[in-house]
């Protein structure tokens, strides 16, 4: 038998398929990082993308059809910064020429220094404002702005401020009491005076004559000569804006200033602004020729419209009535009422000089005994003085100066409060005894430290005494003015409460509805007006008649007559969505950054 060997065939294995995976893995990794990268790019380029179009082109608010873009309102904040910035140059110039003094020019930078913190929000809410009042103009004044208008105004943007030389009656009422504002009847009696001076000047007598007569103020020795004022400087708000709205050689009528001072001004010379040099170009570098002339249209339809507005309410002659009332401080709390409420003085030493850490403070702390030794040798220096006064005011300078309460910044003054409103125990001291006034108590230890207090007076709860002055009214024949005298805490007490002729134009809606309610001779109950009232008052209608408004109403209806004609509007716009808000305005405006006025 043969045997055949079969040769043997031997198998060399080869390493590529493992070579290929991990290439083939390597791949992979390169391409999903590649990937990764490729992904944060767009990522980043979207962000960047999606900022930009914030900044750029997201609507920030949308007024009727106008959309209000980034853009715009940077534009606007540019051109408030240059005007502010003008404003304090201008500003500059009228105090070296002697047309301010420099405590005024001090006051107006500190209000441009004011207004610069907030161009973050004027810009935008500024903005929609003037361009919804320039849609209102047209739509129910038929208001129209043409180029020339935009032009004219233009000049008067790039040229220095116009200067008139006026004549002045200035009539201040007078206060018998230093220490207090004119009464009613003194008002009055100044506002007379100040119309008897008018009539004589437009009857024509010589304008020197009367101011020499009439006028309280120093230029009465130069025939009323008050010099020259500049538009950008005024002394007066509403007397400026009365002057320079004038022709050579008219007259204003009387005007209340926000200081009370009844003023009238005679115009005898007009110096216009001239053009500045460079001016223009610099505004236009500022901000788009193109976007200026769009804001200066809006701004001059809205002038218009707030023109026509006001003059509307000035020359009305409205229902009016003539008001007296009884204020009773104090708010109804609803609890116990029997007690009342306090007023006094407060020295107060903490343990540590910290009254929220003091409650945690451990009773045998060596702090609290500092705090006990400091209270007991103020009392002691203080109960060894026998004068009134003199404690009053030695007790005023050791609260101020040494007093842990934050009512050491009132010269440790607490106005009137109730019980439970005070530590316990100083609440007990006060109200557990009878005091007299200027009587010391303690020191008294409390949850927070050491008190000391000076009694003042102890009164009926509001509830208590607004009843109280409710049945005296109620009485026949019953003399509101001289319960007004006795009982009312306003500062009008000592006129019997007396107001005056007021409109409904005067009072907000809620209180000249219910005023207005009442007939004449007819007394109101309590009624609280809420805001920073911090009490009741009592009405009394003495007469009701139509008349003409006077210089004191003038004044207050000037104020206030556009914003009560427009603020209802823009109320209904916003909810309506004609008026909405889709962005935050950009970064760049928050307030504080690019202040123009240093």
């Amino acid at each position: 038998m043969t045997s055949r060997l079969r040769p043997v065939t031997r198998t060399r294995r080869s390493f590529r398929p493992s070579l290929q995976g991990e290439e083939r893995q390597q791949f992979v990794v390169t391409a999903v990082f590649v990937t990764l990268i490729v992904l944060l790019v767009l990522i980043l380029l979207a962000a960047i993308g999606l900022a930009w179009y914030n900044d750029n082109l997201r609507p920030i608010a949308r007024v009727g059809s106008v959309e209000i873009l980034p853009a715009t309102v940077r534009d606007r904040a540019a051109l408030l910064q240059e005007r502010l910035q003008r404003q304090e140059g201008q500003l500059r110039v009228a105090q070296q020429d002697g047309e301010i003094t420099l405590e005024l020019m001090t006051e107006r930078l500190s209000e441009l220094e004011q207004q610069a913190q907030q161009i973050g929000t004027t810009a935008v809410e500024g903005l929609i404002d003037v361009i919804y009042q320039s849609q209102l103009a047209a739509a129910e004044r038929d208001i129209t702005v043409m180029d020339a208008d935009i032009e004219q105004r233009t000049v008067q943007e790039v040229s220095g401020p116009e200067r008139r030389h006026v004549l002045a009656i200035f009539v201040e009422p007078a206060a018998a009491d230093e220490e207090s504002a004119p009464t009613l009847a003194e008002r009055q009696a100044a506002l007379e005076r100040a119309q008897t001076a008018l009539e004589q000047v437009r009857s024509g007598r010589p304008f020197a004559e009367v101011a020499a007569e009439f006028s309280t103020d120093p230029s009465k020795d130069a025939g009323g000569d008050y010099g020259t004022i500049s538009e950008a400087a005024p002394i007066d708000e509403r007397w400026s804006e009365a002057l320079f709205e004038l022709a050579q050689g008219e007259t204003t009528e009387v005007i209340r200033g926000n200081d009370g001072i009844y003023r009238i001004g005679q115009v005898v010379e007009v110096v216009p602004g001239q053009e500045q040099p460079g001016a223009r170009a610099e505004l236009f570098r500022i901000i788009p020729e193109q976007r200026y002339r769009e804001f200066i249209s809006y701004e001059i339809a809205a002038d218009r419209l707030m023109e026509q507005i006001v003059a509307e309410a000035v020359s009305a002659t409205p229902e009016q009535v003539r008001l007296g009332n009884i204020f009773i401080e104090g708010l109804f709390t609803g609890d116990e009422i029997g007690e009342g409420e306090v007023a006094y003085s407060e020295i107060v030493y903490a343990p540590g000089d910290d009254l929220t850490t003091a409650p945690n403070l451990d009773a045998a702390d060596p702090q609290w005994e500092a705090a006990r030794v400091a209270a007991e040798a103020a009392a002691t220096e203080l109960r060894a003085i026998t004068d009134p006064d003199q404690l009053a005011e030695r007790f005023a300078a050791i609260a101020a100066a040494d007093s842990d309460s934050p009512s050491a910044a009132e010269d440790g003054e607490v106005e009137f409060t109730t019980r439970g409103l005070l530590p316990t125990a100083v609440g007990d001291a006060l109200f557990d005894e009878e005091h007299q006034a200027d009587e010391l108590i303690g020191p008294i230890r409390a949850e927070a430290g050491y008190w000391l207090i000076r009694f003042d007076e102890l009164r009926e709860a509001p509830e208590q005494r607004v009843q109280q002055v409710i049945d005296l009214t109620s009485q026949p024949d019953a003399d509101f003015a001289a319960i007004a005298r006795e009982h009312s805490d306003g500062p009008d007490a000592e006129d019997g409460g007396e107001v005056g002729w007021v409109t409904r134009e005067q009072l907000n809606p809620e209180l000249a509805e219910q005023i207005f309610a009442l007939q004449a001779g007819q007394v109101s109950g309590p009624i609280d007006p809420g805001g920073q009232s911090a009490g009741h008052y009592i009405f009394k209608v003495y007469e009701r008649v139509t008349r003409p408004l006077d210089p004191d109403q003038l004044s207050d209806i000037r104020a206030g007559a556009f914003e009560r004609w427009y603020g209802p509007k823009k109320e209904e716009a916003e909810a309506s969505g004609v008026i909405s808000r889709t962005g935050e305005e950009p970064e760049e405006l928050d307030p504080g950054v690019d202040q123009p006025i240093e």
